[in-house]
């Protein structure tokens, strides 16, 4: 008996700290989004926060940015894969975390390490019509949504959060929109958008070049 109490004594605070939420995310006519970025900030900031030890891989394909869109952790790794047999000069000139470098046909490159919160828009200097995003979130709870809208987070601490959703074509808010939740009272929540997410550019060119001998 004295075992059994003590197991119990041990798994409690899991119930009672922890929990899995979904985070449903809909536009105005209801129908669900996919790949929107969700996160959630402690109101009571972490005292050990943990961090993501693994690094982001965004692709070059196609003259694309694969995926148009990623989020990662402030100080988390990233790199970029250039899948095509072309060059290509990636660039940022977003705030703090600005960078520019090229990157050979079939190479990867790791970028200058993201340690500052906020969007950074990507683009190419030679192929100008391909753009892309990231989102450097300040939090280690951040994901984006599936095919069926949903972002789900597992092990959450109990308690009050901020929760902020975040698209480059979500026109209003610094492309986010944000309230409180209280994860200690409830476990799932859907999100409707107020405005329609505007359509992302076309990632093409009608004048087709590769890159310059001696770029």
């Amino acid at each position: 008996m004295r075992l059994n109490i003590f197991f119990l004594l041990l798994l409690t605070p899991l119930f009672c700290y922890a929990g899995n939420i979904q985070i449903t995310v809909r536009s105005p006519d209801t129908s669900v989004i996919k790949n929107i970025v969700v996160y959630l900030t402690p109101e009571t900031p972490l005292k050990n926060k943990k961090s993501v030890a693994k690094s982001l891989i965004i692709n070059q394909k196609n003259k694309k940015f694969v995926p148009y869109i990623e989020v990662l952790q402030k100080g988390q790794k990233l790199s970029f894969h250039n899948s095509d047999d072309i060059t290509h000069h990636i660039y940022s000139v977003s705030g703090q975390n600005r960078f520019s470098f090229k990157i050979k046909g079939n190479n990867e490159k790791e970028s200058p390490i993201l340690d500052h919160v906020g969007e950074v828009a990507m683009g190419c200097n030679i192929h100008d019509w391909m753009s892309g995003y990231v989102l450097v979130v300040d939090t280690p709870y951040f994901t984006k949504t599936n095919t069926l809208g949903i972002a789900g987070f597992n092990n959450i601490p109990s308690g009050k959060y901020r929760l902020t959703i975040w698209h480059p074509q979500l026109a209003l808010n610094n492309n986010r929109i944000e309230q409180t939740i209280n994860i200690a009272e409830q476990s799932q929540w859907t999100i409707n958008l107020p405005i329609a997410l505007l359509p992302i550019p076309k990632q093409a060119s009608q004048d087709e070049f590769d890159f310059l001998e001696d770029y």
